[in-house]
This record gives C-alpha cells, structure tokens and sequence, in this order.
C-alpha cells in the first residue's frame, strides 16, 4: 500500500512567503531612499540659506565699502583742492617779492640824470619808459638790468629826441623780461640714483 502527500498548498505557502519577504525589502529599500533623499535636499536648503545669508552681508560690506571709498574720493579731492590753492598763494608770493625785488633793483641801478616816466608789466614783461640826458646813460641803464638776477632779454625798442624840445634829452623804451626765482627745493626729496660707473 503507497502513503501520497500534496506538497503544493505548502509551497505555495513557501512562495508566498517569500514574495512578502522581497516587497517588505523592497519597502524598507524605498523608505530609506525617501528618507536619504529627504536628508539631502533638507542639507541643501539649509546649505542654501547660509549662502543667501552670507551674499547678504557681503552685499552690505560692499555697500559701506562702497561708501567709504567714496568718502576717500571725496577727501582726495578736496585734499588736491587745498594743495592746488596753497600752490596758488604761494605763486602769488613769490611774484609780489619779485616785482618787489625787481623794483627795488631798478631804484637801485637806475643812473643819474634817468628818469623813468612810466613801468609797466604784462605777464613776466617789464616795459620801461623814460628820458635820459644821453644815449650813453640809457645804455649804462641796459647794462645795469642785464646784471640784476630778476631780469634777462633786456632790449631798447625805442630811443628818439622829444618833440618840440631843443635839449639833448632822449625819450626811451626799454623792455626785459621777469625772471623768475627757482622752485624752492624739498630737502626731504631723495636724490636720483647715479649710474652704475659713475664716479660719485
């Protein structure tokens, strides 16, 4: 006598089991990757934010920064102002001493028996008008000029007896140019290297 068995209801069972297992996994895999994908993109959103926050207080640096450079624009300029009208005084100085100068050198060298009639200045241009007893004494007057430090290119543009006079006395125009005295010089201000072989 033979004993049969039907196996088929348990492996059935068997397989059953078994899928259940694998979609539980594969749940379990599908959850952890929702939660891993959750994870970074909150990461990033945080991440995000700290760079919005940063380029905001970058912005506002540049903007005081900004500010401020303008601020020293602002102060240079009105720095080369002040420098620029100092400069200017100090040219309007030196030219009042050296009309002064020049005055007091031509009251100095002025022969006698000169008369000087009018003195006039246009630019760095003197203009000398007036009357002497000789030809030689306005030329003794141009030799006097020639030797003053202030004046150079002295020139006689005009020497002619008065009319409806009988003396001897000389009309005269005399012209020179204004020399101005050199820049004073910085003592603080480094002297320019030599050249290697030169001899010091």
């Amino acid at each position: 006598m033979r004993l049969s068995i039907n196996l088929l209801p348990s492996r059935s069972a068997r397989r059953l089991a078994k899928v259940n297992r694998l979609f539980a996994l594969w749940g379990g895999v599908a959850l952890l990757g929702v939660g891993v994908a959750l994870g970074v993109n909150l990461h990033f959103e945080a991440h995000l934010a700290e760079l919005n926050t940063k380029k905001a207080e970058n912005e506002t640096t540049l903007k005081l920064l900004e500010k401020q450079l303008g601020e020293i624009a602002d102060i240079k300029a009105k720095r080369e102002l002040v420098r620029q009208r100092l400069d200017l005084v100090a040219q309007l100085s030196r030219s009042r001493d050296l009309t002064l100068r020049v005055l007091d050198t031509i009251s100095q060298q002025i022969p006698e028996k000169v008369w000087l009639t009018r003195l006039t200045t246009r630019g760095n241009t003197l203009e000398l008008l007036g009357k002497a007893q000789s030809n030689a004494l306005v030329a003794d007057l141009m030799s006097a000029l020639e030797r003053s430090l202030h004046l150079t290119h002295v020139d006689l543009t005009r020497v002619a007896r008065p009319a409806k006079e009988e003396t001897e006395m000389k009309e005269f125009t005399v012209t020179a140019r204004i020399q101005p005295p050199p820049e004073p010089v910085d003592p603080k201000a480094k002297s320019a290297p030599k050249p290697d072989g030169e001899k010091k």
